[in-house]
């Protein structure tokens, strides 16, 4: 736990505000992300962050390894691959 305390202190958060990111993230992958350093900052372990999300262990260690090194903006979700977003309507052709 002191770790993840640590971590947090590093970018100026505190549980109050990881719980404040984790309801306000705008994806579920993002809230995910948020949840399980929420849940590690409320003293769980990674194995039980990972049990109680059905991820790795390795997963979440991987989640706060970014945060330490690139702040909270790593645990924002980007979209990669699949299908690309709709033509907007004023962009199609009649």
């Amino acid at each position: 736990m002191n770790d993840i305390m640590a971590v947090l202190s590093r970018w100026q958060l505190d549980v109050t505000a990881v719980r404040k990111r984790m309801y306000g993230a705008p994806t579920p992958r993002e809230r995910e992300r948020w949840h399980a350093m929420w849940l590690l900052a409320r003293g769980w372990s990674a194995a039980q962050v990972a049990e109680a999300l059905e991820r790795d262990a390795h997963t979440i260690g991987d989640w706060v390894v970014a945060l330490r090194q690139q702040g909270p903006e790593a645990l924002a979700f980007e979209q990669t691959g699949g299908a690309p977003p709709p033509l907007a309507q004023s962009n199609k052709r009649s």
